[in-house]
């Protein structure tokens, strides 16, 4: 057969078409034989596996508290979790928990133990309790830049006399900078001792302290109530880089040297003597940081007051050595600053911004009053307790100015101490002021900054309350002012006994509240109450001496839970990642000895943590939970001071 070269062609091409077609009918074949094979492989292994969980806990009762209404429903429960890189997989029963487990994964069998999510506590000291710990444990830190006396006395003429004699005998060789601290007797947290109203009744005055202590700095404390002489105010200039006169009047200091120096008591000393120790500094802070997960603390906020601090944290932050996560309020606006307007003015808004361990939450002011006696309150009382009251917040002041600056300029405001209600009404008449002076801050966005005070020692007033659920203020209540308000009942009256942290009444005024405990590992023997101790007044509402104090304001144990937990996200503006055990949200938990939900309630007080986890990674592990498991206790082993001696952890043993 004779081929022309176009016929040839022609065959080639269909050639190649043919052997294109069987490549392609085999090719088709080939991914339809390996799909079916693939589809048979991921019928039969559970996508779970695909990447394996980090930790997984089981055989327990898991209670997610992802319930954020008002009422006794604590949300889902499962038996186990799973979390992955520090957030938390999947929770619910065993068998499909264990799914995520593989052979490197930590497996957690809780033995039946109640889990819930980590304790956030809206006001709590723990750094400035960690640098009071040092100097307990290292005198010689005090000695560099301080000598502490104590004066006690029936009258004031003796504590007079006592002044007298330890400035002139025990600080006339000092050094020229080295501070005198002289405690007079405070009566308790009550501040009904002697030693406040010496002060404030002008015992001693500035003028006095000048003539006995002309180049030393003297500071007198009574808490609430301070007086410093000429030479403590010029050093406190000279540390703070600013007018010392207006500094110390913006913390309502008159001419005599008097009033709240709360700040500097707990900042000078930090400051002086870490300023050139910062990593002792961190060192220090991370170990008590540490003690509070022992208690079950994951998230706290705090004022951050001593400019050192903020270096000691951001060493922490930028090592990952944070074991806990720490919203901190920022003061240093005022802090020694005669002009803290113009500080926040420039400042702008930076809450929330950080990282999951270390953040701003706000522009907090330390404090707008301060214990009793000297709060800022609309009770009535005798003329001669009313005269001693103090409000740091009045009208056309430098402290009132400041937070108008602070609101315009767009920056969340959390209120740290707030003792009476008068000064967080003050605070509410600038916001208004500021919406009628700014239309572009409205209603709406207040709501959506969630302000927020704390404490509730006698406040809010059953007055205050729909105003400010209206502002969507959030209040952060104290259990212990069961204990430390109702001293002052016998001079305001019982009838202000529901002013002291009315929980259940701001929850029916629609009012967000949340729990604090404040000082967290303050016993002076060295062991805490557990955390769930002085919480569980708000359930009893009865104090020390057995007095039930306002029985209507009781809350029921789970509205206390969600008050440290899942409403506490909002407090904290991290709703989305924190106050809950929910898919995706970080892997924050509290393994319990008892289960807090079912016990009786006079039980609850004996409540404690066998195990608290921060993303994902246990930073405390009792050693007798661990060895269940063949695994090694981790963080302080703490004993509980008001555990009886038949309790394992009790600090009789």
């Amino acid at each position: 057969m004779q081929f022309n070269k176009m016929t040839l062609r022609r065959m080639s091409v269909s050639l190649r078409g043919l052997m294109s077609g069987l490549m392609s009918g085999l090719m088709f074949g080939f991914l339809l034989a390996s799909s079916a094979a693939f589809a048979q492989q991921t019928a039969t292994v559970p996508v779970q596996v695909i990447s394996y969980a980090d930790m997984v806990i089981h055989n327990g009762k898991v209670v997610t508290m992802d319930d954020a209404t008002t009422n006794q429903v604590v949300g889902t429960i499962g038996q186990a979790m799973a979390m992955r890189d520090g957030k938390i997989l999947a929770v619910g029963n065993n068998a499909d928990m264990m799914l995520y487990a593989g052979p490197k994964t930590t497996k957690i069998d809780l033995r039946g133990r109640t889990v819930i999510p980590g304790i956030m506590d809206s006001h709590t000291h723990i750094h400035n309790n960690a640098v009071s710990r040092y100097a307990k444990e290292h005198p010689e830190m005090m000695a560099a830049v301080s000598r502490q006396f104590s004066v006690a006395g029936k009258d004031y003429g003796e504590l007079r006399k006592g002044i007298e004699i330890v400035l002139k005998e025990n600080m006339a060789n000092a050094p020229k900078d080295q501070w005198a601290y002289i405690n007079l007797p405070t009566g308790g947290n009550s501040g009904l001792g002697i030693g406040p109203k010496f002060l404030q009744e002008r015992g001693i005055t500035r003028a006095d302290l000048d003539k006995l202590a002309p180049e030393n700095p003297v500071m007198i404390q009574s808490h609430p109530v301070y007086t410093v002489n000429s030479a403590g105010i010029k050093m406190i200039g000279e540390i703070y880089q600013s007018d010392p006169e207006q500094a110390m009047g913006l913390q309502g200091m008159d001419k005599q040297g008097l009033g709240d120096l709360t700040e500097y008591a707990r900042s000078l000393a930090a400051d002086l003597y870490f300023h050139d120790k910062v990593d002792l500094l961190a060192n220090v802070v991370e170990e008590d940081l540490v003690k509070n997960a022992a208690i079950g603390i994951t998230t706290y906020s705090s004022h951050m007051v001593g400019l050192v601090y903020m270096h000691a944290f951001m060493k922490l932050q930028r090592e990952n050595r944070m074991p806990l996560r720490f919203a901190y309020t920022d003061y240093f606006g005022f802090e020694g600053n005669a002009n803290p307007s113009a500080f926040y003015l420039r400042l702008g808004d930076m809450a929330g911004l950080g990282t999951p361990y270390f953040w701003q939450s706000g522009v907090g002011l330390q404090n707008i009053d301060g214990g009793p006696p000297t709060i800022c309150s609309t009770m009535e009382a005798p003329a001669e307790v009313k005269v001693r009251e103090w409000c740091r917040v009045e009208p056309g002041n430098t402290m009132a100015k400041a937070i108008y600056t602070i609101i315009r300029s767009r920056q969340r405001l959390t209120v740290g101490h707030s003792y009476g209600d008068k000064g967080v009404s003050n605070i509410m008449d600038i916001i208004d002021q500021v919406m009628k002076d700014d239309h572009s801050i409205t209603k709406d966005y207040i709501r959506s900054r969630r302000f927020s005070s704390d404490h509730c020692g006698f406040y809010p007033s059953p007055a205050q309350m729909p105003r400010l659920k209206d502002f969507n203020w959030i209040i952060s209540c104290n259990g212990a002012f069961i204990n430390r308000s109702t001293p002052y009942l016998k001079i305001y009256g019982e009838r202000y006994g529901k002013w002291i942290s009315p929980a259940k009444g701001l929850i029916n005024a629609g009012v967000r509240v949340v729990y604090e405990n404040e000082e967290s590992w303050g016993d002076p023997s060295g062991n805490p109450e557990t955390y769930f101790s002085s919480a569980a007044l708000l359930i009893t509402r009865k104090n020390d001496e057995g007095n039930v104090i306002a029985p209507e304001e009781r809350i029921d144990r789970i509205t206390l839970m969600k008050m440290m937990t899942v409403w506490q996200g909002e407090y904290f503006q991290k709703e989305k990642e924190l106050g809950t055990l929910e898919p995706g949200k970080l892997a924050d938990f509290v393994v319990l000895n008892k289960d807090y939900f079912t016990i009786p309630e006079d039980q609850i007080g004996s409540t404690y943590p066998e195990m608290t986890v921060v993303g994902g990674k246990p930073v405390f592990w009792r050693e007798a939970f661990a060895k269940e498991g063949g695994h090694t206790g981790v963080g302080t082993q703490v004993k509980y001071a008001n555990l009886p001696k038949t309790d394992p952890n009790g600090a009789g043993n």
